[in-house]
Formats: C-alpha cells, sequence, structure tokens
C-alpha cells in the first residue's frame, strides 16, 4: 500500500482517500490513434473551457477568468500534437503514452 493510500479517513464504513491517482491513459498506440486520442482529450477540455465561459457571461455577465487563461494553453498544446505529427515520419511508429491524473481533496 503506496504512502498516498494510507492517508485514509473513515466516515460512515466508507473509505476516503485524501489524494487518489487514476491512469487516464496508459499504452502504446498507432501514430494516427495517438493523434486521435490526444486531440480528443485536449478538445474535450477545451470544449469545457468555452462552455464555462459562455455559462459566466450569461449568468454574471463577465467572462470566467481561470477559463479565459486556460483556453490559449490548451489551444498551444493542440497545435504542440499537429506539429508533433505532422514533422516527423511516424507513420509506422508506436507511440507511447501514459497520463496520469492526480486528486487530491483538501479541506
Amino acid at each position: 500500500m503506496s504512502q498516498k493510500e494510507t492517508s485514509q479517513m473513515k466516515s460512515d464504513n466508507q473509505v476516503i482517500n485524501k489524494e487518489e491517482q487514476l491512469e487516464l491513459i496508459k499504452g502504446e498506440f498507432s501514430a494516427a490513434d495517438a493523434k486521435e486520442i490526444l486531440l480528443q482529450l485536449f478538445g474535450d477540455k477545451i470544449k469545457y473551457h468555452q462552455i464555462r465561459n459562455l455559462s459566466s457571461i450569461e449568468r454574471f455577465g463577465e467572462e470566467d477568468v481561470f477559463s479565459k487563461k486556460r483556453l490559449p494553453e490548451l489551444k498551444k498544446h493542440v497545435q504542440k500534437i499537429h506539429d508533433l505529427f505532422e514533422k516527423g515520419s511516424y507513420s509506422n511508429a508506436t507511440i507511447k503514452i501514459q497520463a496520469t491524473v492526480q486528486i487530491e481533496i483538501t479541506e
């Protein structure tokens, strides 16, 4: 059991981890599949922030500060993905991708 797993709270017979790591992507992919996976993932995050920003404008009359900052960062990552797969000749390459989501509960 890892140190993170040992920092747990018990409440009503349920175990709640204060920290958790979840593997989002782990594997080897063809270049086409790797590109598609990465573009879909970043595209979904972009859509999330666009909707969050639009919702903030409609509800409060102002843009969401965090989403406004995050959108250009995500769009730069999308461009890097396009550049990576267009510059090299990776059509026959195997691409290894690992993405872990770390969740930390703070009170």
